[in-house]
């Protein structure tokens, strides 16, 4: 992480509660937590790396503005195969909790995420069919604990 990154984020830190998200004490996403009302929450995230290999969902409806940056995503589709999409930022789009995906190729991505309420858990496609975040990460053995979120 370059210089400037390291400062933009120790200051971001100061003014809102910093969240690694990662597995084996990887953080792939930065998130900061810039607003939080009940069980809705603004996010600010930085994405440093890809996503875990498997496709998940997410618990939570959410909206993101994508405003600095670009990544692909691997979108999967109802039956069982893969899209492939490419975003720039500005982009502005809503995920259900039924979208699962895989974003990659993280080019100094940023994002505001405002999230809605817990509608179920996170999952993770494996195998063809699907599991929740525990199994899959007893599964690869991860040293370090499970996915952290």
């Amino acid at each position: 992480m370059s210089s400037d990154l390291n400062r933009m984020g120790r200051w971001l830190s100061r003014l809102f509660r910093y969240e690694a998200i990662g597995r084996g004490g990887v953080t792939y996403l930065d998130r900061w937590v810039v607003a939080h009302f009940r069980d809705r929450r603004l996010y600010l995230h930085h994405f440093r790396l890809d996503d875990p290999e498997e496709p998940h969902n997410h618990p939570r409806v959410f909206v993101s503005f994508l405003f600095r940056g670009s990544y692909h995503e691997d979108v999967l589709a109802e039956d069982g195969s893969m899209e492939s999409f490419h975003f720039r930022a500005p982009y502005l789009r809503r995920f259900s909790p039924r979208h699962a995906h895989r974003l990659s190729q993280c080019t100094d991505a940023w994002s505001l995420v405002a999230v809605g309420r817990r509608r179920q858990d996170w999952g993770f496609r494996s195998g063809g069919h699907w599991v929740s975040a525990e199994e899959i990460e007893a599964r690869r053995g991860v040293v370090g604990g499970p996915i952290q979120r």
